[in-house]
């Protein structure tokens, strides 16, 4: 893609608006036109760098003007492909990187009001100084932008606690495709007086308008939390040890994770400074997380004796410090496939109802080895909210002869095994790139027909992420001829 005379004016009145420090061009862009994984790399003519909302409705205005497309970026991190640009069309990268400022922390109304810039570290930090929590928090939290996880309606580690992003969200400030503000900095618990407009920006992937604010939920810090890392014996009772857990803690349990011991093993021989939190060896461990304003070791001690004598664990560690707390963590953030095995992977951000995780797991390895004897399936994930990230490994290279045709039916088959457990293959991800064709056999067409008609609503030009998460004039009914 390379500017022309038709774009050149309007990239010229956006340098004017955002001076020398508000635009990256050349060279410069590659790191803000490809994905965190390499995967997607796309083309555009600049990356807008604005340090306020005027700044973003100047751009927007100036390139709905111009025709030109834009893409909204926040740090990323997403593994979809939905914060870079597919080269179909002439585009603006819109990163809120410069937008980066906690505008307020108050902890009487338990909200913190930030830029979309602001990385989701900042926000841990800023609440446990008034000794408050902030319940968004995944990986990549030391780069993960406010904006970004708004627009992906990202889950994470605390989910099962405290829902997904959207829960969080009190209010939103959005710069809509024509340019102008619509200024929803809300601190409101409740609200009846008509449609609740946020939620349409939440989890859209930027097609709808350019997050630029918001307020967000903080919680009582917990004066107690531990966490214990566990061998499980049966994975075929892992709905057992989560209800008991789930029993004794009741909504102290905070979080609640399943980790295979394939990744568990390359993880700690990868990273010599982790520690092994248990000696005895299995083929699926669990992460559980108890907190509160009370002791929680007795909840422990009383959950891994009754799991032990019903035949639910063989082994377990419970964190006795902060650098054991902080070590099982740490682990569990490196147990990702994608860090730690080499090829070609084929993988799902899926989710199905918790009931349904072992099913689903024995069927997804039970489908690839009928296409494929001994393909690899590794899965690890959130169990509380039954969202699993599944991996499934190929054997063969790109050259071979129906490599390309093998993976196709080992994606498809995978996919509809999820839709027939009623289960979804953009579970926290969101949709982007990876997923823009595949999805469209998750949904009925009325469903797509609403989302069409929306997206068409807002930005009629199809200006906003182009691309993304729905092909608008597909899903629309033909015209009678």
């Amino acid at each position: 893609m390379t500017s022309n005379a038709t774009f050149d004016s309007a990239l010229a009145e956006i340098r004017a608006a955002l001076g020398p420090r508000g635009v990256v061009e050349g060279a410069d862009m590659a790191t803000y036109s490809t994905d965190v994984r390499g995967v997607y790399k796309g083309e555009a003519l600049l990356v807008a760098r604005p340090a306020s909302t005027e700044e973003v409705s100047q751009v927007v205005r100036i390139c709905a003007r111009h025709g030109l497309a834009i893409v909204s970026q926040g740090g990323n991190t997403g593994l979809c492909g939905g914060s870079v640009p597919r080269g179909e069309r002439a585009c603006v990268i819109l990163s809120l990187a410069r937008m980066n400022k906690i505008l307020s922390v108050n902890p009487d109304s338990y909200t913190v009001t930030a830029e979309a810039g602001v990385i989701l570290q900042s926000i841990h930090d800023a609440a446990a100084k008034v000794d408050r929590a902030f319940a968004m928090d995944w990986g990549a939290r030391g780069s993960a932008t406010v904006g970004g996880g708004v627009s992906t309606n990202a889950g994470g580690i605390n989910v099962l606690r405290f829902g997904n992003t959207r829960d969080q969200v009190l209010g939103l400030e959005v710069v809509l495709p024509d340019g102008r503000v619509w200024n929803g900095l809300r601190a409101l618990r409740k609200d009846s007086s008509g449609y609740d407009l946020k939620h349409l920006f939440i989890g859209a992937e930027g097609t709808l308008g350019v997050v630029t604010k918001a307020v967000l939920k903080l919680h009582p810090r917990p004066a107690h939390e531990k966490s214990m890392w566990a061998s499980v014996a049966d994975i075929d009772r892992l709905m057992d040890l989560f209800v008991l857990a789930r029993s004794i803690a009741s909504e102290g349990l905070t979080a609640f994770e399943l980790a295979p011991g394939h990744t568990y093993e390359l993880a700690l021989a990868k990273h010599p400074h982790l520690t092994r939190p248990v000696e005895t060896r299995a083929e699926w461990y669990v992460i559980v997380r108890f907190s509160g304003q009370q002791p929680v070791d007795d909840k422990f001690e009383a959950f891994f004796e009754m799991a032990l004598e019903a035949g639910l664990v063989t082994d377990a560690a419970l964190a006795q410090n902060l650098t054991q707390e902080a070590n099982i963590w740490h682990l569990r953030d490196e147990i990702p496939p994608l860090r730690l095995i080499a090829g070609k992977k084929l993988k799902w951000d899926a989710s199905v109802p918790i009931d349904r995780i072992v099913p689903f797991l024995r069927e997804a390895q039970a489908r690839a080895e009928a296409i494929q004897k001994d393909m690899r399936v590794i899965a690890f994930g959130h169990v509380g909210d039954g969202n699993l990230h599944m991996s499934i490994f190929p054997k063969g290279e790109h050259e071979d002869p129906g490599f390309d045709a093998l993976c196709a039916r080992v994606e498809r088959e995978i996919d509809e095994l999820i839709w027939s457990h009623r289960g979804s293959i953009c579970a926290e991800h969101g949709v982007g790139v990876e997923n823009f064709t595949r999805v469209v056999g998750q949904k009925d067409p009325i469903e797509f027909e609403l989302m069409a008609r929306v997206r068409m609503l807002f930005d009629p030009q199809g200006l906003f992420n182009p691309g993304k998460m729905i092909d608008a004039q597909a899903h629309l009914p033909k015209a009678a001829e």
